[in-house]
């Protein structure tokens, strides 16, 4: 796996707050939760991804990237399709609130799969120092989920993706 162009591809998308640095993201690699699906072009460069972990009772999309080049080819659909088709256990991903364009333009990108946007609210720590905790909304696939029954999922995902432990 090219780590270093897959890093480069996700530090042109992602405002530092919303990625781990360098060191601490290449460190997931040695974590067997952990996961990255590389979609290529025919020449095999890597033009997208999916980070993802794959937890004891759920998987976790962290970060969908597709090369800012080959947007708007359906790269992004394919990897999703590729990563839910055969799950027999809940998926979850963290969105921004829809308070804009292209954060509504990305929760109704999931939705085209299936995914449900939860009522509820959540947030996710911080990735880095001197970044804030971040308001988001969780979104899940097959099913919608409340507050309460999300909760044991947010504890293993807090646990394993995040290194924090839940009340």
């Amino acid at each position: 796996m090219d780590f270093d162009k897959i890093f480069e591809i996700m530090d042109e998308t992602f405002p530092d707050c919303e990625m781990r640095s360098y060191d601490g993201q290449k460190k997931l690699l040695d974590n067997s939760k952990y996961n990255i699906y590389v979609k290529r072009n025919d020449e095999g460069s890597i033009v997208g991804f999916l980070a993802y972990w794959d937890l004891d009772s759920c998987l976790f999309f962290e970060h969908l990237v597709v090369s800012p080049h080959y947007r708007g080819r359906g790269l992004g659909s394919q990897i999703i399709l590729d990563n839910i088709k055969n799950v027999s256990k809940p998926i979850f991903l963290e969105v921004e609130l829809p308070t804009d364009e292209a954060s509504q333009r990305r929760i109704n990108f999931y939705k085209r799969f299936g995914f449900i946007l939860n009522d509820f609210y959540y947030e996710q720590p911080a990735l880095r120092l001197n970044c804030e905790k971040m308001q988001l909304m969780i979104m899940s696939y097959p099913n919608s989920i409340d507050e309460a029954a999300f909760a044991p999922y947010k504890k293993e995902i807090y646990k394993n993706v995040y290194n924090q432990l839940t009340d």
